[in-house]
């Protein structure tokens, strides 16, 4: 009994309540007030005995049901919490689960989104590149051909220029040959109006000095003394040199007569003789700058 009240001090107080309650209940079950008997009634009074031994059996069963209870209620909530248990273990393998497969996934969908990342950022590169260079090729490609138009430019503005400049050239030398040609017309013409003017005033020199020779040459042969012993019909050629007006300025023997002091004498007479006669016109004096003539006083 001290057995099982140490191992269940519950299941005995309960018993003990119960005890408790029904010696309550007998107590008050029975009528304690004195009755009247009623006169002529001989019912005879009922009353029941309880045995103290039934009422331990009685409270005996009742622990022992009560313990069944309570061991099956015990069970029961160790099976609930066992079950629970299992099901709290249950649902926390199947969080850590779901938790790794929520992992797993994420990990996944991160991974695939780095690898959509990557692949967009390498097509976005590439693309960047291509499109980079098709803009390199385009703008070289432009470039290629302003160069090319700068150039055929270049090259028909010099074409033009060369043409141009060859036209003007032609058209220079076409001036140049013009003017050549009536300068050299004109200078024919001049050279020979000169010519027949030098011709003509050649002709008028020639008759002027053929005129004025003698006048010369007498006024000469004034002037001149034959040195003494000098043999008759000698004769020199003589070169005189005039300045306008008819002064001498030179008076030499180019050919000489063979008689020294006849040569001197015919000099000295020149010098003596300056000026000499010349024509009033002016522009004959070139024809009598250097006169040349033969001195021979006995002819």
């Amino acid at each position: 009994m001290w057995q099982a009240l140490r191992e269940n001090p519950r299941a005995v107080a309960y018993a003990v309540l119960m005890h408790v309650v029904l010696l309550l209940l007998l107590v008050f079950s029975l009528d304690w007030t004195p009755k009247s008997i009623k006169p002529g009634s001989n019912k005879p009074i009922q009353a029941e005995l309880v045995d103290a031994s039934k009422l331990q059996a009685i409270e005996e069963k009742k622990l022992a049901e009560q313990r069944k209870v309570e061991e099956d209620k015990r069970k029961a909530e160790e099976a609930v919490k066992q079950k629970a248990e299992a099901a709290r273990k249950q649902q926390l393998q199947q969080e850590q689960q779901q938790k790794a497969e929520a992992e797993r996934k994420k990990k996944a969908e991160q991974e695939a989104r780095a690898r959509t990342e990557a692949d967009r950022k390498k097509k976005a590169d590439l693309a960047a590149k291509q499109k980079a260079e098709e803009k390199r090729k385009a703008e070289q490609a432009a470039k290629q051909k302003a160069e090319a138009e700068r150039k055929r430019q270049a090259e028909e503005a010099a074409k033009k220029k060369a043409a141009a400049e060859k036209q003007r050239k032609a058209d220079q030398a076409a001036k140049e040959k013009a003017a050549a040609e009536a300068a050299a017309k004109r200078e024919a013409e001049q050279a020979l109006q000169a010519q027949l003017a030098e011709e003509q005033a050649q002709a008028r020199a020639e008759s002027a000095l053929s005129q004025y020779i003698p006048y010369i040459q007498e006024k000469i042969q004034r002037n001149w003394l034959r040195p003494a012993g000098t043999p008759a019909g000698l004769s020199c050629l003589i070169l005189v040199k005039l300045i306008p007006g008819g002064e001498v300025v030179a008076a030499n023997v180019v050919r000489s007569s063979g008689n020294p002091l006849f040569d001197r004498s015919v000099e000295t007479a020149v010098l003596k003789a300056s000026p000499l006669p010349l024509p009033d016109d002016a522009t004959m004096f070139k024809y009598f700058r250097e006169i040349n003539f033969n001195f021979k006083p006995d002819s």
